[in-house]
């Protein structure tokens, strides 16, 4: 039987629920949820590619239709919220009500990933440790990130780490090295604690500037126009530059220093000629934009003088 508390995405949770009323039932069907949702039969399945995203209207009906009781149905309206939420906060805000429930299966796991991804300093502990002769002492190792953090911060840094499996400790040596322990990233809050972490690195690389020599960083920006084919092929050129630089630093046998290298490739612009909107006339080349406030005045003025 399928169970709500297991997901985290409502459209894969809507597509085994509606699987398995299906086979149980030929007559619970697309058109029966249309029916039930007052919407074109074609809609149910727009939902479920993600076309379409669920109004407040057909989040209450749909979960009248698959969810069992009322700890279900605040579930599920969560888990829409989570889903179709606009910023990383908001994102943020519903997935900590989804894992704070008692009954979510996922709640280890999605606990795991905002405690690595929730402070920058966990990653930068993490390749310190491999080459800094670490044997607790906190205080001395915090003062090695840039940065410095605190000597409770390390103890915490080191502690989560080893509990993901992300590093052990030597016994021989007595150091500590790097395992293969990765937190999964195939789950719908990986990217929202993932965004949180790449905030914090922007932040962290907004300060660089101040906080070293220019012999020290290396800063550029670029800002160009380009169409969308060559936008792919850049975002192309990006990953396979990422990947020479994990390959560079993975023979790399001796290292002494731990770095950053952000890469942000984003739009300063929206695209033109400008994308037809629903509800919104818009003409280029300087000529006047009509919304759909502005055409509805011009009706009722119309209607005034007629």
């Amino acid at each position: 039987m399928i169970n709500i508390f297991e997901y985290l995405n409502f459209r894969d949770f809507l597509r085994d629920a509606y699987e398995e009323r299906h086979t149980g039932d030929w007559r619970f069907s697309h058109r029966y949820i249309a029916e039930k949702a007052k919407f074109d039969s074609s809609m149910f399945n727009k939902i479920l590619q993600g076309k379409r995203n669920l109004t407040s209207r057909l989040i209450k009906t749909f979960a009248d239709i698959f969810c069992n009781d009322e700890r279900e149905k605040n579930y599920f309206a969560n888990m829409v919220a989570f889903n179709q939420a606009k910023t990383h906060s908001e994102s943020r805000q519903f997935l900590e009500k989804l894992v704070a429930s008692k009954e979510c299966k996922v709640e280890d796991l999605a606990k795991d990933q905002f405690e690595y991804f929730d402070h920058w300093y966990h990653a930068v502990i993490r390749e310190l440790v491999t080459f800094y002769p670490y044997v607790g002492d906190d205080a001395a190792l915090g003062l090695m990130v840039r940065p410095p953090i605190t000597a409770a911060q390390v103890r915490s840094s080191i502690a989560l780490l080893e509990r993901l499996s992300m590093i052990k400790k030597n016994e021989a040596s007595g150091f500590f090295e790097q395992t293969q322990g990765l937190i999964s990233s195939g789950t719908e809050s990986y990217s929202t604690a993932v965004n949180s972490y790449i905030q914090q690195n922007l932040k962290v690389a907004t300060s660089a500037m101040d906080r070293f020599e220019r012999d020290e960083r290396n800063l550029s920006t670029l800002a160009f126009g380009c169409d969308d084919n060559t936008y792919k092929e850049l975002v192309e050129m990006v990953r396979r530059f990422r990947r020479e630089v994990l390959a560079k630093v993975s023979a790399c046998e001796k290292p002494n220093r731990v770095f950053q290298l952000g890469m942000q490739l984003f739009p300063l612009s929206d695209p033109y000629p400008p994308p037809q909107r629903r509800g919104r006339k818009r003409r280029i080349r300087g000529q006047e934009v009509l919304d759909r406030e502005t055409i509805d005045e011009m009706c009722v003025e119309g209607g005034e003088n007629a």
